[in-house]
């Protein structure tokens, strides 16, 4: 699990915006998450973390059950 904070420049690059509060925006669009800010509106999120909304939104994150969707259940067993 990577603990690095992402930078300025990486926050740039995923978000596309370069004010602070446009990107808190985009996170809470993209994500519906506030992410945590600095006095001076910097972000602050690890990589690990930031990995773990991806995962979540894919809807690949172990035990994150996708809303709407009901689980497949099989008509027969294998053989």
């Amino acid at each position: 699990m990577d603990t690095r904070l992402m930078s300025e420049q990486d926050l740039r690059d995923v978000t596309g915006k370069k004010r602070h509060s446009a990107q808190a925006a985009w996170f809470s669009l993209h994500f519906g998450v506030t992410p945590v800010q600095r006095a001076d509106g910097r972000i602050i999120l690890t990589w690990a973390a930031f990995e773990a909304l991806q995962a979540k939104r894919a809807g690949v994150l172990p035990g994150a059950a996708t809303p709407g969707r009901t689980p497949l259940i099989p008509l027969r067993k294998a053989a």
